[in-house]
């Protein structure tokens, strides 16, 4: 949000979509194996219920009074809303972004006023597709999980490598397609996945060793200052980003939820359970939509 204010300090900030793709991994996942575990099945017609309830109405909401807006008060970008409406409510405006808009989404011009929307595009199509491979491949009961685990990572490296592999300094079109695709973004959903998958350290009945404790603290607190600094020092258009920054990045938030979610945490898990990221938390969807 600061991001998208023009923040002159944070020029970085929109790599919070990163770590925001890391959690959503996560999180999904470890309510499928919930699922799986209480119900010895996953009702995939239940879970697409539940995420149209949870994703629509907010969505038809903040088209509704954008059209609204730009009728009345905001004439210029009509066209630009017409264009783009229909590809928002069907969830693949990154690949309309892509494919059927000229100006790429880091230009320093005028802007279409649904461009955010890129990133829920992503996130629809991580909740129609995940469920699906999870059902039948990774969760399935026939794959170990911890063999699921190994194999999220490798696809999850094999989209940072190939991020990486495919940047091209000056050419707009390709790194529009790096920042804007599900395939180059996925690599932050996959890692959250295989995080659930592997790590589950509440099941353990005793604690963790002091040491071990203070080491995972000391990583947590050093993957909060690498955010902190690409945030700081990283613009969209960067070879460093596509090449080590956005991975950086995933793999970073990848280590605070993983020592957030220990039940014996300190520092970290104290930092983030306070009640004003809580709130956020839950309203981070609307905070999106509407910012």
């Amino acid at each position: 949000m600061l991001y998208h204010a023009n923040i002159s300090w944070l020029p970085g900030g929109f790599l919070g979509v990163e770590v925001f793709f890391v959690v959503s991994g996560f999180l999904i996942t470890s309510l499928l194996i919930e699922e799986r575990e209480s119900t010895q099945r996953i009702d995939l017609k239940q879970f697409w219920i539940r995420r149209a309830r949870r994703l629509l109405p907010a969505l038809f909401v903040m088209l509704g009074a954008t059209a609204f807006c730009v009728a009345f008060y905001a004439s210029d970008s009509a066209p630009d809303f017409r264009r783009d409406v229909l590809p928002s409510l069907g969830y693949f405006s990154n690949w309309w972004q892509i494919y059927a808009i000229d100006t790429p989404y880091f230009a320093a011009s005028s802007l279409p006023v649904l461009r955010h929307l890129w990133s829920l595009a992503v996130e629809e199509q991580w909740y129609l597709v995940w469920p699906l491979l999870f059902t039948f491949i990774f969760g399935a009961k026939w794959m170990r999980p911890k063999i699921s685990g190994a194999l999220l990572v490798a696809c999850s490296g094999a989209a940072m490598a190939a991020t990486a592999l495919r940047f091209v300094q000056d050419d707009e079109t390709r790194t529009n397609f790096l920042y804007l695709s599900t395939l180059t973004r996925s690599s932050g959903l996959l890692l959250g996945a295989a995080v659930a998958m592997l790590w589950r350290p509440w099941r353990k009945t005793s604690p963790s060793s002091w040491w071990r404790s203070s080491i995972a603290e000391a990583l947590a607190v050093t993957s909060i200052a690498v955010i902190g600094v690409l945030m700081a020092t990283v613009h969209v258009a960067d070879a460093r980003l596509y090449q080590g920054g956005l991975a950086a990045t995933t793999v970073a938030s990848a280590v605070i939820i993983a020592v957030t979610m220990r039940p014996n945490g300190l520092i970290i898990k104290k930092f983030f359970s306070q009640d004003f990221f809580v709130k956020i938390g839950r309203r981070s969807y609307g905070l999106y939509l509407w910012h």
